[in-house]
């Protein structure tokens, strides 16, 4: 599979876990959904992996849970909220680029129109190690 066919893959199987369960779920319950959806594509997922970073030569475990990491360097967060606050945008930027992935969806499943509840980020520069 082409890297860049995989947000296209998980942005449709998001779509599908929307159509068949609708809005006003628990979180969990759209993320495990999802991760079967994933997994029926044939694509490694991984549920609730811990950050672990290194920060000035120490190891930083249990800093943040990851949802849904796909084929190793999709992050996939899933939200359920009225409106997305920026304070998840900026979460997101730092879950990438601690965790040393290179793109990411924010999916947020209550929405009336999922293609409107999903925002695509990528990493474009490497900042300095913390």
């Amino acid at each position: 599979m082409i890297l860049e066919d995989l947000p296209h893959l998980v942005v449709g199987a998001c779509m599908t876990v929307h159509q068949v369960l609708g809005s006003g779920l628990l979180r969990e319950a759209y993320e495990e959904c999802l991760a079967v959806e994933l997994r029926g594509l044939e694509l490694k997922v991984e549920r609730g992996q811990g950050l672990s970073f290194d920060y000035r030569g120490h190891s930083i475990t249990g800093a943040a849970r990851l949802d849904l990491v796909v084929d190793e360097v999709l992050l996939v967060q899933v939200l359920v909220c009225e409106q997305v606050p920026d304070m998840e945008r900026q979460k997101m930027e730092s879950l990438l680029r601690l965790g040393g992935l290179k793109s990411g969806l924010l999916v947020n499943f209550q929405v009336p129109i999922m293609r409107k509840g999903i925002e695509r980020f990528t990493v474009k520069r490497r900042s300095p190690e913390v």
